[in-house]
């Protein structure tokens, strides 16, 4: 238990200083966000995955693996959400939470638990299921304003992707960036984890929380079902060991905080939306807890 409290507890300790900060200090959470986007989590991307050895057979079925668990959440919240009979932007909302927050959650929890090894599983995880979010969810956000080919296209707007491919060809070639680069590149990366929890923090200080049963269900689901589907789906695509386990954590974190920001965006539901990414990190304390303690 102590070793689960260790891998769990900082992340909240972050997150609060960054909800602390943000009642006596206005923060700009758009430029935040940004600098994260497009600079620290490449850099993490980068000097995560360069100089270790990921193989192509794991990472197919890390990407199998992440499509599994959309097509299953979609199936699953699809039944619960006629069953409740939402419709309009409700559904679309109601939809929307099954992604899970890969990136400001879960890198952290991954290195806490599992050391470097599992946070560079953590970061293939984190990119596989940024393309679906980034597609699918857009998609959700935004499909009454756009088509499919427009929101699937934004996902190549983000330089994750492009560091990801360059890691990958790395490993491959066995080149690597001048000294002074990498370790430029390694203490940007560095400051990814911390910036994405200090974010979480600002954006939970920020969100006036609706308390709906459509709330509570969709965060339980998010943070029960995800770990439940999760372990099915690894039976069909053959992961097991460190990835595994890795997959699982993952799959269990809190519903994902783009998902606010898309609801904000192309106003679908964003108190819903907001309420259930703050109401699923505050109740995750427990439930990722308790899924971390059997995995370890």
């Amino acid at each position: 238990m102590y070793s689960v409290l260790s891998a769990i507890l900082p992340v909240f300790f972050v997150a609060g200083g960054g909800f602390a900060l943000r009642r006596f200090r206005v923060l700009d959470t758009k430029t935040l966000s940004s600098l994260n986007i497009y600079l620290f989590i490449p850099a993490l991307v980068f000097s995560s995955l360069s100089q270790r050895e990921i193989e192509w057979s794991v990472f197919g079925r890390i990407a199998a693996a992440c499509v599994c668990m959309v097509l299953a959440m979609w199936a699953f919240l699809g039944w619960i959400a006629r069953g409740r009979g939402l419709e309009g932007q409700g559904r679309v909302a109601f939809l929307m939470t099954m992604f899970m927050n890969l990136g400001n959650f879960g890198l952290p929890v991954c290195k806490f638990a599992f050391g470097d090894e599992g946070l560079a599983l953590g970061v293939v995880v984190m990119v596989c299921g940024s393309f679906l979010q980034n597609s699918v969810g857009l998609y959700f956000a935004h499909r009454g304003h756009r088509g499919v080919g427009s929101a699937f296209a934004r996902v190549f707007c983000y330089p994750m992707v492009y560091a990801f491919v360059l890691a990958l060809l790395c490993q491959r070639t066995g080149w690597q960036p001048p000294l002074a680069v990498s370790r430029a590149i390694a203490i940007t990366g560095d400051a990814a984890i911390p910036m994405q929890l200090i974010i979480l923090g600002v954006q939970l200080a920020e969100t006036h929380l609706d308390t709906s049963v459509d709330v509570f269900l969709a965060a339980g689901v998010r943070l029960c079902g995800g770990p439940i589907l999760a372990l099915a789906v690894l039976s069909l695509v053959g992961l097991e060991g460190l990835v595994a386990k890795v997959f699982v954590l993952q799959m269990s974190g809190p519903v994902a905080v783009g998902m606010a920001v898309f609801g904000i965006q192309f106003d679908v539901a964003p108190r819903f939306l907001a309420s259930a990414v703050s109401l699923s990190f505050l109740m995750s304390i427990f439930t990722v807890s308790a899924v971390l303690y059997f995995l370890v």
